[in-house]
């Protein structure tokens, strides 16, 4: 079988260094409970390696993090995830007697800071995000009265913004192609906007190759990737948008043989927080078939 092996993909520099970030942390505190708020990242293989080393993870899935944080002993250390975090839970961590880990990824802190610009000129600021996304949960709590959600373009119909100065951003990890559609409609909406696309560069790259296969030539795309992943999600979506058979999985243990019958050339991609080690072993399962 032919395996195309789409590029890049797997780990961004983002995800490198939280992970890094948390294993300093069991060197630098070896006498210490160390917890991690959420998911470190978005693939639940890397958070399992980590809770084998000896971190004890706290999922926010169902509780906010404001609560959770009450939970952890006084003196621990709390690893706070890449996806960025409200400030109001840093502040009360370091109100607790917790030392904090924070290992927000660089491209969510510099959106935080563009967000924080604008409303401290006198913005209103529309954001287009997941709901209830780790990162969008950060990044619209810094004004809870000055940030409108948008997740779609009827909800861009919706706003009643009464403001000359408007300015538009996004979560890093969306579609490019949903993303420029929200944003053409907020502009139809109000011209006067400001808008800066903050999808980081690991996205976009990411996406665009798959926007660059030839739906003649690969018959089935595999995206390996946690379902809890956003980037990982996007890359289905634009595979199956490009007319592509694609189906996300999580290890090589999840492919159905019966999916690969009549298929003579298969493409491999990866979400940003997948290792290269579970997509090489997909890669070598496929090869040999």
């Amino acid at each position: 079988m032919k395996v195309h092996k789409v590029t890049p993909r797997g780990f961004c520099l983002g995800v490198v260094k939280s992970i890094k970030m948390a294993k300093d942390a069991l060197r630098l505190y070896p006498n210490k409970d160390i917890y991690m708020i959420g998911l470190l990242v978005h693939n639940k293989i890397v958070v399992s390696e980590l809770e084998e080393l000896g971190i004890k993870m706290l999922d926010d899935w169902k509780i906010p993090r404001e609560e959770l944080i009450k939970t952890i002993p006084k003196d621990s250390v709390v690893i706070l995830s890449a996806h960025g975090t409200n400030k109001k839970v840093i502040e009360l961590a370091n109100q607790l007697g917790l030392i904090c880990i924070d290992t927000k990824c660089e491209w969510v802190l510099e959106t935080e800071q563009l967000i924080e610009k604008h409303l401290n000129l006198g913005y209103k600021v529309i954001f287009i995000g997941k709901e209830n996304h780790p990162e969008t949960l950060a990044l619209t709590s810094l004004d809870k009265e000055n940030i409108y959600l948008v997740t779609n373009i009827e909800q861009v119909n919706e706003l009643n913004i009464k403001c000359d100065k408007i300015f538009a951003t996004n979560q890093t990890t969306l579609s490019i192609i949903d993303t420029d559609l929200i944003y053409k409609a907020i502009s139809l909406k109000y011209p006067q906007v400001l808008i800066k696309n903050d999808i980081c560069e690991a996205t976009y790259v990411r996406q665009n190759a798959v926007l660059q296969l030839n739906e003649k030539e690969i018959q089935l795309l595999y995206v390996v990737g946690d379902k809890r992943s956003n980037n990982t999600m996007k890359l289905v979506e634009l595979g199956i948008q490009k007319n592509i058979r694609t189906i996300r999985i999580d290890t090589k243990n999840d492919i159905n043989l019966e999916d690969l019958k009549n298929v003579e050339t298969v493409a491999i991609t990866a979400g940003a927080s997948t290792s290269s080690v579970v997509q090489n072993q997909v890669i070598k399962f496929l090869e040999e078939l």
